[in-house]
């Protein structure tokens, strides 16, 4: 589930308000303790142990508490502010950088195979496949005049190429080059075999 700002901002202000608090009660706590501890030495060292120190004077378990507890406050802030550049902007979580080049259309050779008895639908589908600036391949009858189903098939390495063209035309299936398809496609890199799916 995507982080919103509004989250962020309230977990971070939390954080803030937490610290403050603790941060003004440790000042306060601290001045208190460094007025005893002038007034106990104005007294004399001779009397520590005989007038009896503030119990936060004596150790630095109260101290060392303290300090702790700063450090565990300091770390929700970090935590959230950390949280909140994880993010974008809009506060929803970055999207991973994709590797690779777009795919140029005008790079990429489709040919379009019949796989009905419909006439004229592999034209029909290049002729839009063209419209979005592919380069036209060869067209022809496939093998499997009953194909119900249309399919995008790619050569090796050019899965990308595929998922533009199958963009293009509405369909969702995409495999390798098969055997009887390359041999009806020419040099294509991609080549769409329509199936009934795709009939007017």
């Amino acid at each position: 589930m995507p982080v919103t700002v509004q989250e962020l901002g309230a977990g971070a202000g939390l954080a803030g308000v937490v610290g403050l608090a603790v941060l003004s009660a440790l000042y306060v706590s601290q001045a208190r303790d460094v007025k005893r501890l002038r007034e106990w030495a104005g007294r004399g060292p001779e009397r520590a142990t005989a007038s009896g120190a503030p119990a936060s004077l004596t150790g630095p378990r109260r101290i060392g508490t303290r300090y702790v507890a700063v450090a565990l406050v300091g770390l929700l802030a970090l935590g959230g502010v950390a949280a909140y550049h994880a993010n974008n902007d809009n506060g929803l979580p970055k999207q991973p950088k994709r590797n690779g080049a777009a795919v140029k259309p005008g790079n990429v050779t489709v040919s379009v195979l019949n796989g009905t008895t419909v006439p004229g639908l592999a034209a029909m589908l290049r002729d839009q496949i063209a419209a979005a600036g592919f380069k036209n391949g060869t067209i022809d009858v496939f093998s499997d005049q009953q194909l119900a189903e249309s399919v995008v098939e790619y050569a090796p390495g050019h899965q990308a190429d595929a998922k533009a063209v199958s963009r293009t035309v509405g369909i969702g299936r995409r495999e390798p080059v098969t055997a009887d398809s390359r041999a009806l496609a020419g040099d294509a890199t991609v080549i769409v075999i329509a199936g009934a799916d795709k009939a007017p």
